[in-house]
């Protein structure tokens, strides 16, 4: 741990009064009246994106304020990081519970504010009171159609259910909304658009329904996907006000360039305007609230019970939508059902993406699919798992991928799985990529992404250099080799050939200085595996039957993906199926 001592602010009173000339007054009883000695103690500790610094600001020995600076994840560490805050100046103690789904935000605030108060020289015990555990109460509420899971599935389903006329809540175990689209780069798949008729790109419908099923996904569910991916992402962005920026993007596995991007690159654009629409209709919204168990009467399914950090509840509904996630964050869950997966893999999912939604639903009876297909991604942090979107660079056709020996060894837009494979046989089971400033300036994916290359760059896994030798010798790369490898690439790429891997993104360069070069990593990312469903999204049970009343969307299904998800279908996936399955559960509500 880090901790930066600063020379205490003295603020008391008296010295304030000596200052002024010593016009204390006394009180009735003749003693005099003093005021809390103020001083602040600053410390830090390494969070999620960087280091987490945390100024706690005394009053005598309460905590009156406590001041923070870091560079945590937009719309969840940093939320995460204000609850915590607020609680810990609330109760007076360091003993409050971190934040569902930002527990490395939340551990190392924690341990920053700790260090604080050792640094003041204060008991730490006087700040490490137990908070009240009072048996909670059971409350009861009653909606037409409770939505389980707050990510990109979750609102889909919620707001289509509530345009069709029911009423909806959406409850979220994390504290913050968001899941695993938060955290996306929030691409779209969609075919026959209208940018792709602009750069004279020719696609279909019929051709993206090929492409996904090279995967031997479900063929019934993949048309569904296919023929209402392109209107998907129209509602997001006439509905939802979702901004697509003017450009493409081509992700491996892909035929043709056919993704749409969002504004900043990132998913928070989606969950943004989702949270603002949700909160236009007047849907309810339950953070901190964890379903426990989908309630049935009959056979039919009848609400939910979860637990809440105040209170437990009992939420009556006549449908309910699963929209909870995958397991890529469960790494027992993972290991189980696909060996080369074990414990030791990072994952860049949502902390909340432990398959509980799967679980509940298999007590119902609810058979799965394709639990063993499990996807990675190539291009990760090697110390956190956290997905990197400066490495986006390779996606439009601007990075080489290496390894230690400085060679090629894979093409750089193959599958996520086939590239995560390659990587994970190199040595140190690490790859690099390796771009110059024309694609730096073309892609804009280190502008778009500042925090993350600033981190990137402080720990040595991003280095900026003048010439290809350089980054060589930082990452210790052979030299000679790195330089044969850009130099054979460049002059067939000029060409319009790869000999050595057919690139099928060709005619770019790397040869003007500066030059970048990026250490990363493959880590779980997606969980094809999960409930089976219907083209309605009905879940269905192991003998084909639908469990009346249960509908799901999103990664708690499985099917549609088959062994490997191409990038950027999951957002046309959790859109297609959210909006299907929130408004047939409204439409069964009704009867």
């Amino acid at each position: 741990m880090k901790k930066n001592k600063i020379l205490p602010i003295l603020l008391s009173a008296a010295m304030l009064f000596t200052a002024c000339g010593n016009n204390t007054a006394d009180n009735k009883d003749g003693a005099k009246e003093e005021t809390a000695k103020a001083e602040s103690f600053k410390a830090t500790e390494a969070g999620h994106n960087g280091d987490i610094e945390a100024t706690v600001n005394f009053e005598g020995d309460k905590i009156a304020s406590i001041d923070l600076v870091h560079n945590e994840t937009e719309g969840l560490g940093d939320e995460a990081a204000d609850k915590i805050v607020s609680e810990i100046v609330d109760k007076q103690s360091i003993n409050v519970d971190t934040v569902s789904g930002a527990t490395v935000t939340s551990t190392a605030l924690i341990e920053a504010v700790k260090a604080a108060i050792e640094e003041s020289g204060r008991d730490l015990k006087l700040y490490e009171k137990e908070s009240d555990e009072a048996n909670k109460e059971t409350e009861t509420k009653d909606y037409d159609v409770v939505v389980v899971g707050g990510g990109g599935a979750g609102f889909a389903a919620a707001i289509s259910a509530k345009e069709a006329g029911a009423n909806v809540v959406l409850v979220e175990k994390l504290g913050q909304v968001g899941g695993n689209t938060l955290i996306s780069g929030g691409e779209y798949a969609a075919p026959a658009n209208e940018l792709q008729e602009k750069e004279g790109i020719e696609d279909s419908v019929e051709q993206f329904e090929k492409d996904v099923e090279e995967a031997g996904g479900n063929k019934d569910l993949i048309k569904v996907l296919a023929e209402n991916a392109t209107d998907g992402a129209h509602w997001l962005r006439d509905d939802i006000g979702v901004e697509w920026l003017d450009s493409l993007m081509f992700f491996g596995g892909h035929s043709v360039k056919r993704s749409f991007i969002p504004k900043n690159h990132t998913g928070n654009e989606l969950i943004s305007k989702y949270k603002a629409k949700a909160e236009e209709l007047g849907i309810d919204l339950m953070t901190n609230t964890d379903v426990k168990e989908i309630l049935t009467k009959d056979g039919v399914v009848c609400g939910v019970r979860a637990e809440g950090s105040d209170k437990n509840y009992e939420i009556n509904a006549k449908s309910v939508v699963l929209a909870s996630g995958g397991f890529g964050a469960n790494a027992e869950m993972c290991y189980e059902n696909d060996k080369e997966v074990d414990e030791h893999v990072l994952s860049t999912n949502s902390p909340g993406a432990t398959g509980d939604g799967i679980v509940m639903a298999e007590a119902l009876g609810a058979d799965t699919v394709d639990m063993d297909k499990i996807q990675l991604y190539p291009v990760c942090d090697v110390e956190t798992g956290k997905l990197l979107y400066v490495g986006d660079t390779r996606l439009v056709g601007g990075a080489l991928l290496v390894n230690k020996e400085g060679k090629r060894f894979v093409e750089e837009l193959d599958t996520r799985r086939a590239i995560s494979m390659g990587i994970k046989e190199q040595t140190d089971h690490v790859g690099y990529l390796i771009w110059d400033e024309k694609s730096n300036e073309k892609t804009g994916t280190m502008k778009s992404n500042p925090e993350e290359a600033e981190s990137l760059y402080e720990r040595g896994l991003l280095y900026k250099a003048d010439t290809i030798e350089e980054l060589a010798d930082h990452f210790d790369i052979d030299k000679e080799a790195l330089l044969e490898t850009v130099n054979n690439f460049n002059e067939n790429s000029k060409k319009e050939q790869d000999p050595e891997f057919n690139l099928r993104m060709l005619g770019w360069t790397i040869d003007e200085g500066p030059y970048y070069m990026l250490k990363a990593g493959p880590a779980v990312h997606h969980t094809m595996g999960g409930l089976k469903i219907n083209p309605d999204a009905e879940v269905q049970t192991k003998d084909g039957k639908s469990i009346e009343g249960l509908y799901a969307a999103g990664e708690v299904t499985g099917g549609i993906h088959g062994s490997n998800r191409l990038g950027s279908v999951a957002m046309a996936d959790i859109t297609v199926f959210g909006r299907i399955a929130g408004e047939n559960a409204a439409e069964h509500a009704k009867n």
